[in-house]
């Protein structure tokens, strides 16, 4: 690579850097929590040693970087939490409230439940660090896992909701993950929080800026993110096609990336969260979406068909009690047991056998016919969703709205 002149000095870099330290002591004991996300190979981690060699000056590939391209692997498997003492030495700086940087596998471009599920528990400081994330499992029916989400919490989960998001994606890259825009946008917009997002196109340096084709790729891009140019950065990391000297810091690549970093640790953008109630936390543990409503009402109707069916009387007692004659009226005991069978209050009791089969029916059986009822047409799970999210936004306003007359 062609050594190019310096478009700022290292006395611009001294300046941001001091404003960058300003912005962390403006934080009031508040660590952020920043989720970095994109697709395998779009310079994720090499941004994350970029920003943490910007907090601590010096700079060490504490994020993997690179891929296995003939697998199509990538070295980033698990969910990594780099917190300020993993990436800071000065004591003084350790008092101070840096961020806590997210790093975790690239996503498929795609906006399918499973990428949604994982998105969401990783927004929502549900998933603990160091754990593997496998996206294609997540869609998979794991009742101890569920439970273990729902009902387990991490002793820090306040301090483990993201705070801020930044999208990554490669300025050479010829398609936008829109898909996976899609997923970031909707979790991070229509959930109970409001988490605003960032967006850097890396590998500035091998892209020429005035070319039409990029510069149409790069208002798409912003456009897809709803980003105004300060939520925006085109920049060039540390990496191997930008060596790295940890004696001497790099004006050119640190001062846009500190700039960028300003606004992300902004104290002024905060997260809007709604004020949760009984109702919203149910809805929260449900992950309300149609194919939930769908299998508990047919887990309810089963159930309710499973218990008339109990509720009947043996066979045989019915037969006795139609053709006991007028001779055996005189029989109190079997008079009485009659009388019990006609007001349904002896019951015929089912096998184990069938108690097993009938709600391992009703519980494997019911998900597995509805995935392939859905899969026939995959965008009519995504409409009723999105129907079934619009009314519980409309109940939550009329609530809202009844609140607020009460209060006047």
């Amino acid at each position: 690579m062609a050594k190019k002149s310096m478009e700022n000095s290292k006395s611009t870099l001294q300046f941001h850097i001091k404003l960058l330290q300003d912005t962390v002591q403006k934080q009031q004991n508040k660590t952020l929590t920043i989720a970095v996300i994109g697709q395998c190979g779009c310079g994720k981690s090499s941004f994350i040693n970029t920003a943490m060699a910007v907090f601590s000056g010096e700079y060490h590939e504490r994020a993997l970087v690179g891929n296995f391209e003939e697998e199509g692997e990538h070295m980033t498997r698990r969910l990594t939490r780099y917190s300020k003492e993993k990436y800071l030495k000065n004591k003084d700086a350790l008092n101070q409230c840096y961020p806590t940087i997210l790093d975790m596998t690239g996503f498929q471009n795609t906006d399918d439940e499973a990428v949604r599920k994982t998105l969401k528990m990783i927004f929502e400081g549900r998933i603990r660090d160091g754990t593997k994330l496998n996206v294609e499992g997540q869609s998979r029916r794991n009742l101890p896992g569920i439970v273990k989400h729902l009902f387990s919490r991490n002793d820090n989960e306040t301090n483990t909701k993201v705070d801020r998001i930044i999208f990554i994606a490669s300025a050479t890259s010829e398609n936008l993950p829109e898909e996976l825009i899609k997923s970031v946008r909707f979790l991070a917009l229509e959930g109970s929080r409001d988490i605003p997002i960032f967006g850097v196109l890396t590998h500035a340096d091998e892209i020429d800026i005035s070319d039409p084709e990029f510069c149409k790729f790069e208002k798409k891009f912003m456009d897809s993110l709803g980003l105004s140019q300060m939520r925006y950065l085109r920049c060039t990391n540390y990496c191997s096609n930008f060596p790295v000297d940890n004696d001497e810091r790099n004006p050119d690549v640190e001062v846009p990336v500190i700039k960028f970093l300003i606004q992300v640790l902004d104290p002024a953008r905060e997260v809007y969260e709604e004020k949760t109630n009984l109702s919203d936390i149910v809805y929260r543990l449900m992950n309300i979406r149609f194919k939930t409503i769908a299998v508990c009402m047919l887990h309810i109707f089963l159930i309710f068909l499973y218990s008339l069916f109990k509720m009947l009387p043996p066979v045989e007692l019915i037969e006795i009690c139609k053709a006991r004659s007028e001779h055996d009226l005189h029989i109190s005991n079997l008079d009485h047991l009659c009388r019990l069978n006609s007001d349904s209050k002896i019951m015929a009791t089912p096998s184990w056998f069938c108690l097993f089969i009938f709600f391992a029916f009703v519980y494997y059986g019911v998900g597995l016919m509805l995935d392939l009822f859905l899969g026939l047409n995959q965008n009519l799970e995504a409409l009723l969703n999105q129907r079934i999210l619009s009314f519980i936004k409309k109940k939550k306003r009329k609530r809202m709205l009844i609140d607020k007359d009460k209060i006047d």
